[in-house]
């Protein structure tokens, strides 16, 4: 996580400035009382010089020590060599105990959000003109812990917006509310034959029937009688009658023809 340590130990380099920088905020109710006494207090702290403090402590220390201690002493190569390493040893402790002295302080702050929006408003009052890593990146993790209990919105790269999520029950519920389709249509007007739409459209136009149609309408009209007629007994041989009742109509209908022509 991107700390600006540097910046921290830079901008609040007295208490009495760290007091004015952060009073606006305490002001304007961003911070509380308890955050703002406790980051006047820290932030100029000495831990800012344990670092020179820790090097220059770990190189005397082993100058000292090859020199005066060690018996026969060391010689100055030698004793410069490793009052170096004992300087760099003491450099990089002094940073772990500075970074771990922001850590514990990170850790006590009542508002941690807060503090980090009023940490940006001081950048912005300081003339900072970009912002800083650890104040978003900060916020943006607080929010999404509070986000995975419901508290709050998930964050975007945009800002913080929420986004409504359909859940499956309402989608179900939707889908039950839609109105049915229409019944089909019965199975007697699904097999309407292609002859009675011919009529049909013949009616509408007012085209008179031919002598086809009425011999036609007159065979499907006494198959729908046929039809009806179920419990006719086995004696009677309808396909013949009505064979012979067709092959009539037929005849009927040439001798029309004829007289016509």
């Amino acid at each position: 996580m991107a700390y600006p340590v540097q910046w921290l130990d830079a901008t609040f380099s007295s208490r009495a400035r760290a007091e004015a920088l952060l009073k606006p905020d305490l002001e304007s109710g961003l911070i509380t009382p308890h955050d703002y006494h406790l980051a006047t207090q820290f932030l100029p702290a000495p831990h800012r010089y344990w670092p020179y403090v820790f090097s220059l402590g770990g190189s005397a220390g082993a100058a000292l020590f090859q020199r005066y201690a060690r018996k026969p002493p060391a010689s100055l190569n030698r004793t410069m060599l490793l009052a170096s390493v004992g300087g760099f040893v003491g450099a990089m402790w002094g940073q772990f105990r500075r970074a771990e002295a922001h850590a514990s302080f990170t850790r006590l702050l009542e508002d941690p959000v807060a503090f980090s929006q009023a940490l940006e408003n001081v950048n912005r009052r300081t003339g900072g003109t970009r912002p800083l890593g650890w104040t978003i990146q900060r916020a943006r993790e607080v929010a999404q812990r509070e986000g995975m209990h419901g508290n709050t919105a998930a964050p975007t790269d945009d800002g913080w917006a929420s986004e409504p999520v359909v859940s499956d029950q309402a989608m179900n519920a939707a889908s039950a509310n839609r109105p049915t389709s229409a019944s089909t249509p019965d199975a007697q007007s699904r097999s309407k034959s292609r002859w009675e739409e011919i009529r049909a459209a013949n009616a509408r136009s007012g085209v008179q029937q031919s002598s086809w149609d009425v011999l036609r309408q007159s065979h499907e009209r006494s198959k729908v009688k046929g039809s009806a007629q179920g419990g006719r007994s086995s004696e009677e041989p309808p396909r013949t009658d009505e064979q012979a009742q067709f092959d009539a109509l037929l005849e009927a209908e040439r001798r029309t023809a004829g007289r016509e022509s």
